[in-house]
């Protein structure tokens, strides 16, 4: 990346002296750029408007795409300043977010991973401090001001339905899981019997999630485990949100189906802020959400799993 586009973003000059690609990211450009600073101290403004003081040289991560998912970058930056908001868990500080020379870009915060593989004690603590997160933004509201993006599908996240306030069992059974499963149908990704036991799930709704907390929190949205690491002080941090209030156990549907972590996360979660009783059978709904996002994104071969889950919740209820 050309030093000057970096230096427009961040409205203070700057050398790119190297930038190398960083794993993980399906759907932009994603680089840790090395820069030298021209002033010192070394300080860069953040999206909330605290100044970052970094050595110099420092990295940077830089996100790259076309123009028309400028919008995208803005809801991802959006939704690090709420979780950041919370005084619970790390997130990378947004830096910066614009298009330049029609490409738009988001700058963060670079965080230096941990060496070496995560302990048991380290997800007991991630489990803890995401528990701390739902219970310090905990409310009796739904959805978000904005609609935005799980992958690089649209969230819609408005919790009126047909112009009415709903409930949270009416929000995810609509903007959700009926959403999802349309999007589906237009693109002929799914059979008669898939159709069939969604249409019942999202009919029953209310019943199916009966036994949760009349409580909603601030989410992630999107905790596989592509999307968190630990820091050199074995902190967690969480990226790639895709946040909106809901009840914690839609949290759930993507640790328990791509998260990756051990029964100690659950354990350190728990003895923070502890389940209501049937969460566990709830939470294959939720996870049922992102199983048809990730039909709809990445095609048929996630129809198997889609099925299994939902005809899961039905056998169970």
């Amino acid at each position: 990346m050309q030093s000057g586009t970096i230096s427009q973003l961040l409205d203070t000059p700057v050398q790119v002296l190297d930038c190398r690609p960083l794993g993980g990211g399906c759907i932009s450009d994603v680089r840790v750029c090395h820069l030298g600073f021209d002033s010192e101290p070394a300080r860069l403004n953040t999206l909330s408007g605290e100044s970052l003081r970094l050595p110099d040289p420092a990295n940077v991560v830089v996100k790259r795409n076309t123009a028309d998912q400028l919008s995208n970058f803005r809801c991802e930056a959006n939704g690090l300043l709420a979780l950041a908001a919370t005084q619970t868990i790390r997130v990378p500080k947004p830096i910066a977010v614009g298009t330049v020379d029609g490409d738009a870009y988001l700058v963060m915060e670079w965080i230096d991973g941990k060496t070496g593989r995560a302990t048991a004690g380290d997800f007991q603590l991630f489990g803890q401090r995401l528990a701390e997160m739902h219970h310090a933004s905990q409310g009796s509201d739904h959805g978000w001001d904005e609609d935005n993006f799980l992958g690089s599908a649209k969230q819609i996240n408005t919790p009126e339905i047909n112009g009415a306030p709903s409930t949270w069992e009416e929000f995810f059974a609509e903007q959700r899981l009926r959403r999802q499963l349309r999007w589906c149908q237009d693109q002929g990704l799914a059979e008669h019997h898939l159709v069939q036991s969604c249409e019942t799930i999202i009919e029953r709704i209310a019943d199916l999630l009966s036994g949760r907390e009349a409580i909603d929190s601030l989410l992630h949205g999107d905790l596989w485990s592509g999307n968190y690491l630990f820091d050199q002080s074995s902190q967690p941090v969480v990226i790639d949100p895709a946040v909106y209030r809901g009840c914690r156990e839609a949290e759930w549907g993507m640790i328990a189906w791509f998260g990756s972590c051990p029964p100690e996360f659950e354990a350190g979660y728990q003895a923070s802020w502890p389940m209501p009783d049937g969460w566990q059978r709830r939470v294959e709904i939720y996870k049922l959400y992102h199983q048809l996002n990730h039909l709809n994104l990445f095609g048929a071969s996630y129809h198997g799993a889609c099925l299994a889950t939902a005809d899961r919740v039905l056998r169970q209820s």
